[in-house]
């Protein structure tokens, strides 16, 4: 067993998003979440030495993403590369705000800009291709982000049903995706105008397109939490493709989008997190195997991450509940429609009552910071199910049912946000 508090290596502070397992659109950049008083020291040691007037910079990498606002979750509204250069016009924490063209600023994280005196005397030039680079990138979105219809569905004027029906879309067809408005993407129709669609009625990449990071890019060699799903393919009423019986399931959209999102989140609080991606479904049939052994799989999956990485503690099986009233797995908080948290505690082994604990440390923070998100603790023995729920490897071992098959992909993704403020508030406390 693992002992319940582990001293582990420093990990970076800094990651760089989106260059490794998706299409060029997606640029380099930082982790909002992990400021330094060294790196902002070096920082204003360049702005001296350029002086009090225009202050200019460039990027230093290839791929760079520029926001509308000082936030990873803000969106991309270009790409720039070394080439050019671009007034500074405000700084605020980790971030820049530059000027694009006339018309046009962004945020970029400082820590890919690299100062300069004056801008240079063919910035004309270089605008011309930044402004090519910009529509390289919005055509390189288009093509690798779409939604597919799997149903008649309404195109509307607006992210709302109270929008009005602007045309149907059939399915089998695509439509690249431009954003996203709480849940309803803004689609591009083939006479160049823009619809909305339910996010809830089609099937997409959008999220793992635009959330996935890869482990290596900001993990290292030092997770301290691993993120599993024994019943990977577990999906929700609105999107699943595979419906027999009880199960409702997907090969794509399904549970594992809620553990990505979990990953890039803590990974951006600077708690180095690990999100498997083992298909245990698949294992299941290659090994001719009943879904009754599917943590006997898993277990496999989390004794050789541990053996990959001996600074883990913490492991999150994350599923969704089943066919579970939507009222009894849905909560509003300021707005937002979340998917609540049940956590799952087995006690066919010895030290549950650690898991156990654990739990109701997690479960009074939920309510704390999101009131009525946790459903509680369900405690089951082996009379009710596997009963150990691999939760014998590390006192820090949960079994987590977010939301219902009943509830959205986005209601889960949102119940991850919440998740991830409230490990990342008992990670902290207790370093």
């Amino acid at each position: 067993m693992l002992r319940y508090k582990v001293i582990c290596a420093a990990v970076g502070s800094f990651l760089l998003i989106g260059t490794l397992n998706a299409p060029d659109v997606f640029g380099q950049e930082a982790s909002q979440g992990t400021t330094g008083n060294q790196s902002m020291d070096k920082v204003q040691v360049k702005l001296r030495d350029v002086g009090t007037e225009k202050k200019f910079a460039k990027s230093t990498v290839d791929r760079l993403n520029v926001r509308t606002k000082p936030d990873l979750n803000a969106s991309i509204i270009q790409m720039i590369g070394q080439s050019n250069r671009y007034e500074i016009l405000e700084e605020r924490g980790d971030w820049i705000q530059i000027r694009l063209s006339e018309e046009k600023v962004g945020w970029v994280f400082h820590e890919y800009f690299e100062y300069a005196a004056s801008e240079p005397a063919n910035a004309e030039p270089e605008k011309a291709k930044a402004i090519q680079t910009e529509e390289d990138t919005a055509e390189s979105l288009n093509q690798a982000t779409v939604v597919n219809i799997v149903d008649v569905t309404n195109l509307r004027s607006g992210p709302g049903t109270e929008y009005g029906i602007t045309g149907k879309a059939k399915p089998g067809e695509t439509y690249p995706v431009l954003e996203t408005k709480g849940e309803w993407y803004v689609v591009s129709l083939p006479d160049k105008k823009t619809a909305y669609v339910a996010s809830w009625v089609v099937k997409t990449d959008f999220i793992k397109q635009n959330t996935h990071l890869p482990p290596a890019a900001a993990v290292g060699s030092a997770p301290i939490l691993y993120i599993y799903h024994t019943h990977n393919q577990e999906s929700w009423n609105h999107v699943a493709s595979m419906t027999k019986g009880a199960s409702v399931d997907d090969p794509e959209v399904n549970i594992t989008l809620v553990g990505e999102r979990l990953e890039q989140l803590l990974q951006e609080k600077g708690i180095p997190a690990l999100a498997g991606n083992e298909n245990i479904t698949e294992k299941l049939k290659q090994q001719k195997l009943g879904y009754s052994l599917a943590y006997e799989v898993s277990r496999k999956v989390v004794d050789k991450a541990i053996e990959n990485y001996p600074t883990l503690s913490y492991f999150f099986d994350i599923h969704r509940d089943a066919d579970v009233p939507r009222e009894k797995t849905t909560i509003t908080i300021e707005g937002k429609s979340y998917a609540r948290i049940l956590f799952v505690i087995g006690t066919a082994h010895s030290g549950y009552e650690e898991n156990k604990a654990f739990a109701e440390k997690l479960d009074k923070l939920l309510n704390e910071r999101y009131p009525g998100l946790s459903r509680g603790i369900l405690i089951k023995s082996a009379h009710q199910g596997n009963g150990e729920y691999n939760q014998s490897v590390s006192p820090g071992s949960l079994l987590l049912e977010i939301g219902g098959v009943n509830n959205t992909l986005q209601e889960s993704l949102l119940a991850a946000d919440a998740l991830a403020d409230v490990f990342a508030d008992y990670y902290g406390a207790g370093k």
